[in-house]
């Protein structure tokens, strides 16, 4: 860092105590460059909101002890070519560490607390290929069985949300509004459905209260945040003469979309914001990122890892990864039906300006995490689609081919490759390795279930037939070749 920078914490915390408090689960990088750089945009920071960090696993240590360090400060730092900007976010003020303290549970309890918010990736709401609860997940049955535990120290979101529900019931205490802004179809219905499946287990009447009385608006979010590196860290110091220890580094691009339901109508003006909006209705909106953005970013990601590329703009910089990109999304953007105010064409070209952005850095391998989750969720339902319809699928069975040869772990020159971490890590690396040695269609099959569910692919011929037609293809060809129409 350079001496000539002063700290983060040095701007000064927000003058005003907040009456009005988001307890979001799960602070990370995402979260910050997101909802917590709009709330701090309100009012410069000092509107009635602000927000409680809180923490449920051991890993969430090292992001609350830095913050913590700068009184929960630090820079959000947007970039493309044309723009380098910092702003200091002032929006965090309180924090509650439940994976080393259970009694800063209570603070959820506080009335202010009016809004629980969580990104916690797609595996953190601990949910089937079908999208049930996994109670047979260690963590929900831990949850489960230590509900009326005193103190209570929750492995799950869904457990900690239910035991706060509960928990401000009995003290008669306003119940809250839970904002799930995680990359999930219809992420609101998706939390609510795991919220009740759980309040099911644990009983007591909670599941009623919960249906008449808690709102789980949908959202969309999206803004692409890379992981933060130290060169980053260097950057904001040398360029900026900020000494950060865990800056957020993010594109200028921002979009939010909320539904517009709350208990009675307590929320912040987000909206004030450029590129945030209230709506009654986020599916259009939601389908069309989820499918656009995020299932090209992991179709994407695993060709162009097979293809020797580590940074998605230097992969996008490659005419033929662009051209993959826009014959992918030209097979999925079939799947959507219009939406208000968009053209799909125009919004198609800003994806790509997005993906080729020099500035931002992103790597491959976070757009590799969790691949099956996110498969499942974002290419699923439009595969659905797909197959009613009889639509074009060639691009998107190479994508799907390209993941079942990168859980093999090794290039295409038979090099040891480190696979990134996902839910299924070790059934995606059996059947990755075992289809490497002997390539049976049975064993895609296997694949392609693991993946995405026996009601979709049990009976779907000509789906499992091309995607190991493709992979046959691609061991034959190389990845280079695949990515040429």
């Amino acid at each position: 860092m350079s001496e000539s920078a002063k700290s983060v914490s040095s701007y000064g915390k927000r003058s005003t105590e907040p009456t009005k408090i988001i307890a979001h689960i799960g602070v990370g990088g995402f979260s910050r460059a997101h909802q917590f750089y709009v709330l701090n945009q309100l009012e410069g920071g000092e509107s009635s909101w602000g927000v409680m960090g809180v923490g449920i696993k051991p890993w969430d240590a090292k992001m609350y002890e830095t913050l913590k360090r700068q009184d929960f400060l630090f820079s959000c730092n947007m970039r493309s070519e044309a723009v380098n900007e910092v702003v200091v976010v002032k929006s965090i003020v309180d924090y509650a560490p439940i994976f080393s303290d259970a009694a800063s549970f209570d603070k959820l309890l506080e009335e202010r607390v009016k809004i629980i918010s969580l990104t916690v990736t797609e595996k953190g709401y601990c949910t089937t290929e079908t999208g049930e609860l996994d109670l047979a997940n260690e963590d929900v049955k831990a949850d489960v069985s230590n509900f009326e535990s005193s103190p209570f120290q929750p492995q799950t979101a869904v457990g900690l949300i239910c035991r706060v529900i509960e928990e401000r019931r009995k003290k008669g205490v306003p119940t809250l509004t839970i904002m799930s802004c995680d990359n999930l179809p219809m992420n609101g219905l998706t939390t609510k459905k795991a919220v009740l499946s759980f309040a099911k287990q644990v009983g007591g009447g909670l599941l009623d209260f919960i249906e008449a009385s808690v709102p789980f608006p949908n959202s969309m979010v999206d803004r692409i945040t890379p992981v933060t590196s130290k060169e980053h860290i260097e950057e904001i110091s040398k360029r900026h003469f900020i000494n950060d220890e865990w800056p957020v580094v993010c594109e200028p691009f921002l979009q939010w979309v909320i539904e517009d339901k709350f208990v009675d109508g307590c929320r912040p003006s987000w909206d004030k914001v450029d590129g945030v909006i209230f709506t009654d209705d986020v599916e259009g909106y939601e389908f069309m990122k989820l499918r656009l953005l995020n299932s090209t970013h992991s179709s994407m990601s695993y060709i162009s890892t097979l293809a020797g590329f580590k940074l998605v703009f230097e992969s996008m910089a490659d005419k033929d990864v662009e051209s993959f990109v826009r014959r992918y999304m030209g097979e999925i953007v079939a799947t959507l039906e219009p939406v208000a105010g968009v053209d799909f064409a125009e919004y198609m070209n800003t994806l790509v300006e997005r993906f080729a952005n020099p500035e931002i850095k992103d790597s491959l391998d976070r757009l590799s995490l969790d691949g099956s989750q996110k498969f499942r969720n974002a290419l699923a339902p439009a595969l659905v689609q797909l197959k009613e319809s009889g639509g074009e699928m060639k691009t998107c069975r190479v994508a799907l081919a390209a993941y079942l040869r990168y859980c093999a772990g090794v290039d295409m020159e038979g090099k040891a490759m480190q696979c990134v971490d996902d839910p299924m890590k070790a059934g995606l690396e059996d059947v990755g390795g075992r289809m490497k040695a002997s390539p049976e269609k049975g064993t895609c099959e296997e694949f392609l279930t693991l993946v995405f569910g026996e009601d979709l692919v049990g009976g779907w011929g000509a789906f499992v037939d091309g995607v190991f037609s493709a992979y046959l293809e691609l061991e034959e060809k190389g990845a280079r070749a695949m990515l040429v129409a």
